[in-house]
């Protein structure tokens, strides 16, 4: 199964050990959506917020494995209204304005939505002075 990643699952981000056994499929890809900032460590994707380009990555995790990122996204399949983030399809874009469908992980509480970050790329944010989340 494809699963993009925008936050700290990419590659050299804090948490991308847990894709290290997963081949990425595509870069510098995107869907269109808003990233935020709660103050967490980590961002949360909006898609229905707007039609920004969020940039990520897509890898291809076996569908027996995808539990793990469930589990670690605090997604619940069977208790969706306590998921942290739900796991839903999208389709994530290219330089060449291909798309392709993979699952992402997307806010389920709306409260987390606090501030929209600027560029909608975790990576880029987190590298700038005045944020909290160095890595």
């Amino acid at each position: 199964m494809l699963v993009f990643v925008y936050g700290t699952l990419r590659k050299q981000q804090i948490n991308h050990h847990m894709m290290k056994n997963y081949p990425c499929m595509q870069e510098d890809v995107w869907v269109y959506g808003k990233l935020y900032d709660a103050g967490a460590g980590y961002p949360f994707l909006a898609l229905n917020k707007g039609s920004e380009k969020v940039r990520g990555e897509v890898f291809e995790v076996p569908q027996a494995e995808l539990y793990l990122l469930d589990e670690f996204e605090d997604y619940i399949p069977d208790d969706p209204n306590s998921s942290l983030y739900m796991r839903v399809e999208v389709d994530v874009y290219d330089n060449n304005d291909h798309s392709t469908k993979a699952f992402t992980y997307v806010c389920n509480k709306e409260e987390m939505l606090l501030h929209e970050i600027e560029g909608h790329d975790w990576v880029n944010f987190i590298g700038k002075p005045g944020t909290n989340e160095k890595i």
